[in-house]
């Protein structure tokens, strides 16, 4: 239960920071948060998905669901469809994915939370997009950029490969 109590502890610290860090920004007034494209979800997903993997499976299932219940309740079956498929498709991030990446031709890799964060979600991108431009203007750092190898240097956190459809159950948007 400690062990639980501190991801909760960690969620709250990096809710906090990214308040301040939008609260901040000029452009904070135009965000507006929806399913699939809210920075607090995607805090509460990377965290519970991280309880998930060690071994908190419950727990971390529940937190995720409890923030889109609270939030976004006509979307918890979308929710606990990403959940069991982030849970199958994510790799981790290693040097031989960067180079896979690099050969396939990505650019980018778009964390769904600021860094650093063990537990970040990445999808690779050709270019950068308006959710990315977005996290720039924010003053958040969710980009890696994959010509500079200082920025994947320590690396951590998880890649996924989005689908081209819009299916909010496979995407997570920032």
């Amino acid at each position: 239960m400690e062990q639980a109590f501190d991801y909760i502890h960690q969620l709250l610290n990096r809710q906090m920071a990214l308040r301040a860090k939008i609260e901040a920004s000029p452009v904070a007034g135009e965000i507006s948060f929806r399913y699939a494209n809210d920075y607090y979800q995607e805090e509460v997903r990377s965290m519970g998905l991280a309880m998930i993997r060690d071994g908190m499976s419950d727990e971390g299932e529940q937190l995720i669901l409890d923030f889109t219940q609270e939030y976004y309740p006509d979307h918890l079956d979308d929710e606990c469809l990403w959940i069991k498929k982030m849970i199958r498709y994510l790799s981790a991030v290693t040097d031989t994915l960067i180079d896979n990446l690099h050969a396939e031709g990505y650019k980018w890799l778009q964390g769904n939370v600021d860094m650093p964060n063990e537990h970040a979600l990445y999808y690779p991108l050709h270019k950068l997009n308006a959710d990315s431009l977005q996290s720039l203007e924010l003053g958040l750092h969710t980009i890696v950029d994959l010509s500079k190898p200082e920025e994947f240097e320590d690396l951590h956190g998880w890649l996924y490969y989005r689908s081209e459809e819009k299916d909010a159950c496979e995407t997570s948007e920032v």
